[in-house]
């Protein structure tokens, strides 16, 4: 059975006679969303028309209505003015409409009713948010048509107001352009918040969403009486489930959109197979590039490929990649763990916004929950042992061989050293011990770049130019001197010279750093620490050289000459499919050596999160926002454990995870998660 809508929401129109509107734009969004949500309405399909003419509504309508099966049901909602002749004459207004002359400008009343009754599903409702809209029933069919307390099957009318009201908002005519309307208010509220199960079975039909919102409205503005006819019934026909899951039981109306709820959906449908691959039990997911089916076990190469089968899921779908290459840049590992904790965090953001809770303030929450994690992570997670580097690195990349070749590396280098991955030519892995330099800043300009995909500037066979004080200038004519790719470091790069660099059409990256660094730098790469005074009469002499250097937004790799003096460096080659995974473990490796441990198979979050629940300040909407992000980090052990068939307290307790990989799962998700809550 399949379940459609169309949502006709007219606020705008040419006609100056006719008042402009808020509500059908504010609200049709909401309903949308609450219709979708396959907790709630689980419609198949909701088409949304804003301020269209009365032709494009029409061809819409016969869309929407010819083509259903017998076992379909079918939604239609208009928002508008209604407006009526001297014959009690009922017309719905398009954008295009002339106030006096509605019959060839509008929507008739005959029009909606006849396509309604030639319509084959089985179940036809049709809500109807205008003034006079009770006059909808009049010239129905005698037979077969009556105000019933028991509708099932069949054609279902329910209007905002009877024949001779108008629809009102507040102490507001609709026709003063309200923000909000009133019925349409309440019926998002009964639907999305359960309160319209008045029978208490876990399912709404028609009846009982009228007998709700007539009440409310009633309650509220006894002015104004929704009406409701029912032509040819049978079987009670449900409209929506209770509010979401059996277990919950809101307390208010929803304040999602369709929007968000479209982001939420096309993230879970692409967070989905990512997850699939989490822990050491994980599994490849199957997605399909150019129609062909592909399996996959990397969750980079999941999102890229991911292509969702409703477009309409894209943009959720394009959070997943987004988020999957911040925390590759940022950490190297974790990009599945933070996919797992969005998803969380936003199917109970979801559930919060339909307790009616405002999600700008849901979102305060969630950030103040994000940087209470960083805190705690820093008070709970102790220091990387020695011993623990090679347990830490084959955790991170999944293979023993090379946990143990990175803790004979780390055991040269210290655990935050200099090791820099290259693609080798061979089949194994191999490593070489000389000298170089790491250091926690990153490029000046985002110009620099020569590795878009990577976020990287690549200097290769480098000249080195070391600069005390602020750049002038004259670093032209350094520029000239080096003949190639050029390294720069100053203390201080001030904008004409920042400008000049990026101009140059050589390769040039530059970092800023203090006097220290400058002095181990000329140990690894030789040259002279050069006053900026003496720039101008500088030469070739002066510069130092670099077998490679690379310079991401955050830190900087220097590679010398294996002859030079300096603290000691490695580069590992790897095959090119392995080299990506050696890559991660290194940077889970440095993430510990500057932030400690945690435990790892998804223990560890799991723990932060039960930690950080019972932390929660502010506002109710803002702790509600705290919880859900809190619970939400309990989501990758859950994964781990769904994918190895094994309960969540049977995960290995021995494994490790970085506590600087865990700060940007925690980061990247609320960033992602924040993103989420503020579509409009």
């Amino acid at each position: 059975m399949g379940r459609y809508a169309l949502l006709v929401a007219t606020g705008q129109y040419e006609d100056v006679r006719l008042s402009g509107l808020r509500a059908p734009d504010q609200e049709v969004g909401r309903l949308a969303a609450v219709l979708e949500d396959p907790d709630v309405g689980g419609f198949t399909s909701v088409e949304v028309l804003r301020d269209r003419t009365d032709h494009e509504i029409r061809r819409a309508v016969e869309d929407l209505l010819a083509p259903r099966e017998a076992d379909d049901l079918v939604l239609l909602y208009f928002s508008c003015h209604g407006l009526t002749t001297a014959a009690r004459r009922l017309y719905f207004a398009a954008s295009n409409t002339v106030q006096d002359r509605p019959a060839g400008t509008a929507i008739p009343r005959s029009f909606l009713n006849e396509q309604l009754e030639d319509c084959r599903a089985a179940g036809r409702v049709l809500l109807l948010d205008c003034c006079f809209s009770g006059a909808f029933v009049e010239g129905f069919k005698a037979a077969g048509t009556a105000v019933l307390d028991d509708v099932g099957e069949g054609y279902v009318v329910m209007t905002a107001s009877n024949a001779y009201e108008y629809a009102f908002e507040q102490d507001s005519l609709s026709l003063d352009a309200p923000v909000a309307s009133l019925f349409t208010d309440v019926l998002i509220e009964g639907l999305a918040g359960g309160a319209a199960d008045l029978d208490g079975d876990g399912w709404i039909d028609v009846d009982e969403l009228f007998k709700y919102t007539r009440g409310e409205v009633r309650a509220r503005r006894p002015d104004q009486t929704p009406q409701y006819f029912a032509h040819g019934s049978s079987q009670p026909l449900r409209i929506a489930r209770a509010g979401g899951a059996s277990d919950r039981r809101p307390r208010g109306k929803a304040s999602y959109t369709s929007g968000q709820w479209l982001v939420a959906r096309g993230f879970r449908a692409a967070a989905e197979p990512v997850c699939r691959t989490l822990g050491p039990m994980g599994r490849r997911a199957v997605v399909f590039v150019d129609r062909r089916p592909v399996e996959l076990a990397d969750a980079a190469a999941i999102a890229a490929a991911f292509r969702p089968d409703d477009p309409r899921d894209s943009l959720g779908a394009e959070y997943v990649r987004d988020l999957v290459v911040q925390v590759r840049r940022e950490a190297g590992d974790g990009a599945a763990s933070a996919v797992a904790v969005a998803r969380g965090a936003i199917g109970g953001l979801i559930d919060a916004m339909r307790d009616g809770h405002n999600p700008v303030r849901l979102m305060r929450g969630v950030t103040a929950a994000a940087a209470r994690a960083t805190e705690l992570l820093a008070r709970v997670a102790p220091p990387l042992a020695a011993e623990q580097v090679s347990a830490l690195a084959t955790a991170a990349s999944g293979d023993a061989e090379i946990g143990a070749l990175l803790g004979e590396v780390v055991a040269v280098t210290g655990p935050g050293g200099a090791v820099l991955v290259e693609e080798g030519r061979g089949r194994l892995l191999e490593h070489e011990v000389g000298r170089g330099l790491r250091f926690d800043s990153g490029y000046a300009s985002a110009l620099f770049v020569t590795d878009a995909a990577r976020d990287e500037a690549v200097l290769a066979d480098a000249r080195v130019l070391l600069v005390s004080g602020p750049l002038t200038r004259a670093v032209d004519r350094m520029v000239e001197q080096a003949g190639g790719p050029l390294f720069v470091v100053c203390e201080a790069l001030p904008h004409d010279a920042l400008t000049a660099l990026t101009r140059s059409a050589t390769p040039i990256a530059a970092v800023v750093a203090d006097q220290e660094r400058l002095t181990e730098l000329r140990d690894v790469v030789g040259g002279t620490v050069l006053d900026a005074d003496f720039l101008p009469t500088a030469d070739e002499r002066s510069l130092g050289r670099a077998r490679k250097v690379v310079v991401t937004s955050r830190e900087t790799l220097v590679h010398g000459d294996r002859s030079a003096t300096g603290p000691s460096a490695a580069v590992i080659r790897a095959p090119a499919s392995t080299a990506p995974i050696v890559e991660r473990a290194v940077r889970a490796v440095r993430g510990a050596a500057a932030e400690g441990v945690i435990r790892g198979g998804g223990v560890g979050l799991s723990e932060l999160g039960a930690l950080l629940a019972e932390d929660a300040t502010g506002t109710p909407e803002e702790i509600a926002g705290w919880q859900a992000f809190a619970a939400a980090l309990a989501e990758p052990a859950r994964r781990i454990a769904e994918n190895a068939a094994v309960p969540v307290t049977d995960l290995d307790p021995t494994l490790l995870d970085s506590a600087g990989t865990a700060r940007t799962v925690v980061v990247a998700a609320a960033r992602t998660t924040s993103r989420f809550l503020l579509v409009g």
